[in-house]
C-alpha cells in the first residue's frame, strides 16, 4: 500500500514539474514580445536555434508576423535555413514560405537548403513533397535549373495529385528561369496534360497557356476528356481551359453553319395556280465535338466566379455567333449584384456585347438603372448600356429615365444623361425631333452644365439635317439674349454661323447684337463672334459684283468724295478692330488671319475654302466603340491602355479528321513505382523462381521498417559535387555503399546463401534434398543474373544523375535487407 502511494506521489510530482516547465516556456515566449508587439532579434535567433520544435515554431511565427507587416527579415536567413529539415510540418511550411520570399535575394545562402529540400522530395507526406518542389522551383537561381529538372521528373509520376499539381506549376517557373530547356519541359508537361486527375489538369493547362500556347497539337487526344471533366476543374483553371479550347476549336474543328431545310406546305386556295407553297427553315448545324464543348460549357454560365462566366460567354460568342445567344443575358445581368469592382468589369463587357447585338439585353433594361450608391464609372456604363440596348419600342422608357437623370444634382450624371439623349436621337428622325423639343426647353435652365450639354447635343441634331431646322436656329437666336452661360452663347453663335449661307436674315442681326457687348464676352464667345463675322463677310465678297469701270471712277475721285461704304464692310471692320486690341493672343492672331484672307475680292476662293467648307454629319459614337477588337473578359476592355490584343486564330478551312481526337486510355501509376527495381514482381518463369521470389518479398516486407530508417538519410547530390568538376559517376556514394561496393563479390555469395537458407526454412522435411538441389541451381542462376546486371549497368551509364542515384539507393536497400536475412 505504501509503495503504491509513493508511486502515485512520484507521478504527481513529475506532472507538476512538467506543468511548471510548460508554464515557464509559455512565459518565456510571451515575455519575448515587446511593448509594441514586435519580437527582439536576439530572442528570435534563440528560438530558431533551439533544440525544441515548439520554440522553433515560435520563432518562425514571429518571422511570419514581421513579414506580414512588411518588415525586412533577411538578417534571419542563416538561422531559418538551418530549420529546413525540421521534423514539424508547421515549421517546414513557414521555412518554405520564407525561402520563397527571400530566396532570390539571398541566393548564396539559399543554396545551403537545396540538399534538405531534395530529401523532402522523398518524404512520406505528400504535402511536404509538394511544398518541396514548389520551393525548389521558387528559388530563382539559374545555377540550380538542372536540380529543378530532376525534381520535376520525379514529381510528375508521383502517386499524389497534390505533388503532380505542384510539378505543373514548377514547370512554368523552371521555364522562366532557363528557357533553353523548353523541349524537355514540354515533354514533362505533355505527361501532366494527359493526367487523369482534374486537380492536375487545371494547373497543367495554365502552364501550357503561359509557356507554349501555340502548341495546340498536344491537345488532340485530351480534347474530349477535358470537355467531360470541365465542370470538375478548379475555377481559375476553368478560365484557362475554356480559352484554350476556344482557340483549339477554331483551328482543328469545322465551323458551324446555317442550313436551310425546305418543307412542303399546303396547297394554295387558288386552284388555278396549282403551285405548292414551300416553307424554308434555317437550322444551325455544328460538329459533334463542338457540340460536346458547348454542352459542357453551358453549365459554367451559372458559376459563382465571374471570370468563369465571362470566359464561357467569350466561348459562345467566338464559336457560335450566328446562333441564338439570348441565354447569355441572364448570367451577365446576375453579376450586377456583386461588388462595384465586379460590376465595372461586367458592364464593360456588356457594352461590347450590346454593340454587336443590341437585342441581347433588351429584356433587362431595368437592371441598368442608376442607383444613388453607384460610382460615376458604373453610372456611366449603365447609361451606355441603356442607350445601346434600346430600340424604337423601348426608347420612350429609356428617354424618361435619362431625362430624370438630367435633373440630378450630380454634374457628372447630368452631362452623361444629356449625351445619352443625343445618342438616342440617332435611332430615327421622329425620336430626334422629340429629343430636340425637350433640349430646347433646357436652354433657360439655371444649371450651366445642363445648358451647355444641351446646346452641344442640339448642334449635333441640327447638323444631321440642316435644312429642316431653320426655325430651330431662329429660336436659338432669340434665346441668345437671355443665355448667360458662355458655353451656351458660343454654341448658339457657332450654329448661326453654320446657317449663314441658308438663313441670310438671321446671321447679320445676331452679329450686330454681339458687337455691342463684344468686350464683355468670354474668350470662347469672342472667338465665335470673330468667326461669324468672317463667314458673313466671305459670303458678302463672293456675291459682290465686279465692276471695273466703277473702280476706275473711284480711283479718280478724291477720298472725301467716295460713296459711303456698305454696312457689312463697316461691321466687319469694327469687329476686326475690337479683336486687334484684345488681350488674348489667340484672338488677335485669328483676327489678323481672317482680315488678310478677306482683304480683297480676289481672295474669295481661298476664303470660301477656309470658311465655307462643308462639315460632315456628326456622329456621337458610344464610349465603348472601337473595343470590339478585345476578347470578352480581357483586361483591355477595362483599361484601354493595356495592350491585351491577343486575337483568336481564324477559322480553319482545312480541318483534320475527327479521329485525331480519339481518347487514349490514361494508365494509372503502378503500385510498385516507389519500390526498388529488384523488388518489383516479374513474370513467372518456373516453379523454382516462384518459390524463391515469394520468400524474398516476404522477408523484405518483414525488414521494411529497418530499411525505412536508413532511407530517411538518403543521400542526394551535394552542391560542391554538383557545381564541381564532372565526375565519371553521376552521384557520390555513401559510406555504407562504399563498403558494399568494395565487398561486391562477398555480397553476391551472401545473397545466394541467404536465399538458400530461406528456401530451406520454408520447405518441408520431405523436400530438403530437392531444396538443396534447387539452391545450387539458383546459385548458378544468380551468377548469370549478376553478369546480366553488370552488362546492363554499362548501358545505363549514359542515363541522368537522378536514375543513377535512385539505383544506388535501391542497391543499398537490397544490401541491407540481404544482410538482415543472412543474420537470421
Amino acid at each position: 500500500m505504501a509503495e503504491s502511494l509513493s508511486k502515485i506521489t512520484a507521478i504527481f510530482e513529475t506532472a507538476k514539474e512538467l506543468t511548471m516547465e510548460a508554464a515557464a516556456s509559455a512565459r518565456t515566449a510571451t515575455a519575448s514580445l515587446g511593448e509594441d508587439g514586435v519580437f527582439r532579434q536576439r530572442d528570435v535567433q534563440r528560438y530558431l536555434n533551439s533544440r525544441h520544435e515548439k520554440e522553433k515554431l515560435v520563432g518562425m511565427k514571429a518571422i511570419a508576423t514581421m513579414m506580414s507587416k512588411g518588415q525586412d527579415v533577411t538578417e534571419y536567413f542563416p538561422d531559418v535555413v538551418k530549420n529546413s529539415s525540421a521534423q514539424t510540418l508547421e515549421v517546414r511550411k513557414l521555412v518554405y514560405i520564407y525561402l520563397l520570399r527571400y530566396g532570390q535575394q539571398e541566393s548564396d545562402l539559399a543554396l545551403l537548403s537545396i540538399n534538405a529540400i531534395q530529401k523532402s522530395l522523398g518524404d512520406q507526406n505528400p504535402q511536404i513533397r509538394a511544398m518541396a518542389i514548389k520551393v525548389l522551383s521558387g528559388i530563382k537561381v539559374p545555377s540550380i535549373a538542372p536540380i529543378i529538372l530532376l525534381g520535376i521528373r520525379k514529381s510528375i509520376v508521383d502517386m499524389s495529385a497534390i505533388v503532380r499539381r505542384a510539378a505543373a506549376v514548377a514547370i512554368g517557373k523552371c521555364f522562366e528561369l532557363d528557357k533553353s530547356n523548353l523541349e524537355t519541359l514540354v515533354g514533362y508537361l505533355a505527361t501532366l496534360l494527359a493526367d487523369k486527375s482534374f486537380y492536375v489538369v487545371g494547373s497543367a493547362v495554365q502552364t501550357f497557356v503561359n509557356m507554349c500556347p501555340d502548341r495546340l497539337d498536344m491537345l488532340h487526344t485530351n480534347y474530349r476528356r477535358y470537355c467531360n471533366m470541365l465542370a470538375d476543374i478548379e475555377e481559375w483553371g476553368q478560365v484557362c481551359v475554356l480559352d484554350m479550347l476556344t482557340r483549339y476549336v477554331r483551328v482543328y474543328v469545322p465551323k458551324g453553319s446555317m442550313v436551310k431545310k425546305q418543307k412542303d406546305g399546303f396547297y394554295s386556295d387558288d386552284e388555278e395556280s396549282g403551285k405548292e407553297a414551300e416553307e424554308q427553315q434555317e437550322d444551325f448545324v455544328i460538329d459533334p465535338d463542338l457540340e460536346l464543348l458547348l454542352a459542357a460549357a453551358k453549365p459554367l454560365l451559372q458559376s459563382r466566379n465571374s471570370a468563369v462566366v465571362l470566359a464561357a460567354v467569350n466561348l459562345f460568342n467566338a464559336l457560335v455567333p450566328e446562333a441564338d445567344l439570348s441565354f447569355l443575358g441572364p448570367p451577365l445581368v446576375r453579376l450586377l449584384s456583386r461588388p462595384s469592382e465586379i460590376q465595372f468589369v461586367v458592364l464593360s463587357n456588356i457594352a461590347v456585347l450590346a454593340i454587336q447585338n443590341n437585342e441581347l439585353f433588351a429584356p433587362y433594361l431595368k437592371y441598368f438603372y442608376v442607383f444613388p450608391s453607384d460610382t460615376p464609372e458604373i453610372a456611366k456604363l449603365k447609361i451606355e448600356a441603356l442607350t445601346l440596348s434600346c430600340s424604337e419600342s423601348t426608347v420612350s422608357e429609356v428617354l424618361s429615365e435619362l431625362q430624370y437623370y438630367a435633373t440630378s444634382v450630380d454634374k457628372f450624371l447630368v452631362a452623361e444623361a444629356v449625351r445619352a439623349i443625343g445618342r438616342c436621337a440617332q435611332i430615327s428622325n421622329e425620336i430626334a425631333r422629340r429629343c430636340l423639343r425637350w433640349l430646347l426647353k433646357q436652354i433657360h435652365s439655371t444649371d450651366h452644365t445642363l445648358v451647355g450639354e444641351s446646346l452641344t447635343v442640339i448642334r449635333y441634331i441640327i447638323q444631321l439635317s440642316p435644312k429642316d431646322h431653320i426655325k430651330t436656329v431662329a429660336k436659338l437666336a432669340v434665346a441668345l439674349d437671355s443665355a448667360t452661360v458662355s458655353l451656351a452663347r458660343a454654341s448658339i453663335i457657332w450654329l448661326v454661323g453654320e446657317f449663314a449661307g441658308i438663313a441670310r436674315y438671321i446671321a447679320p442681326d445676331v452679329l450686330r447684337k454681339c458687337a455691342k457687348n463684344f468686350t464683355d464676352e468670354d474668350e470662347s464667345t469672342k472667338l465665335q463672334i470673330v468667326l461669324l463675322a468672317a463667314k458673313l463677310y466671305s459670303y458678302y465678297i463672293e456675291e459682290k459684283p465686279v465692276q471695273e469701270d466703277q473702280e476706275q471712277e473711284d480711283q479718280q475721285l478724291e477720298p472725301t468724295i467716295r460713296p459711303p461704304a456698305d454696312p457689312m464692310d463697316l461691321l466687319f471692320d469694327y469687329i476686326m478692330l475690337l479683336a486687334r486690341y484684345d488681350t488674348s493672343y489667340d484672338l488677335r492672331d485669328r483676327a489678323r488671319l481672317y482680315k488678310s484672307v478677306l482683304s480683297s475680292q480676289s481672295s474669295a476662293p481661298i476664303a470660301k475654302l477656309l470658311l465655307q467648307a462643308p462639315k460632315p454629319s456628326p456622329h456621337a459614337p458610344s464610349p465603348s466603340q472601337g473595343k470590339e477588337k478585345f476578347l470578352i473578359g480581357s483586361s483591355g476592355l477595362v483599361c484601354a491602355r493595356i495592350n491585351d490584343t491577343r486575337p483568336l486564330p481564324p477559322w480553319s478551312t482545312d480541318t483534320p479528321d475527327a479521329s485525331i481526337r480519339d481518347e487514349v486510355k490514361v494508365e494509372e501509376t503502378p503500385v510498385f513505382a516507389s519500390l526498388p527495381k529488384k523488388d518489383k514482381p516479374k513474370a513467372k518463369k518456373g516453379k523454382k523462381e516462384i518459390k524463391k521470389k515469394k520468400v524474398v518479398v516476404e522477408k523484405i516486407k518483414q525488414v521494411k521498417p529497418k530499411s525505412v530508417k536508413k532511407t530517411e538519410e538518403d543521400y542526394h547530390t551535394t552542391l560542391d559535387e554538383f557545381f564541381g568538376e564532372p565526375a565519371e559517376t553521376s552521384a557520390p556514394v555513401m559510406e555504407e555503399e562504399v563498403e558494399d561496393s568494395e565487398q561486391e563479390d562477398e555480397e553476391d555469395t551472401e545473397e545466394n546463401e541467404s536465399e538458400v537458407e530461406i528456401i530451406v526454412e520454408v520447405s518441408d522435411d520431405s523436400e530438403e534434398e530437392e531444396s538443396e538441389e534447387d539452391s545450387e541451381d539458383e546459385i548458378s542462376e544468380g551468377d548469370d543474373e549478376n553478369e546480366e546486371e553488370e552488362e546492363g549497368s554499362e548501358e545505363e551509364g549514359s542515363e541522368s544523375a537522378s536514375d543513377d542515384q535512385g539505383e544506388t539507393e535501391e542497391e543499398s536497400d537490397d544490401a541491407a535487407a540481404r544482410g538482415l536475412l543472412s543474420g537470421q
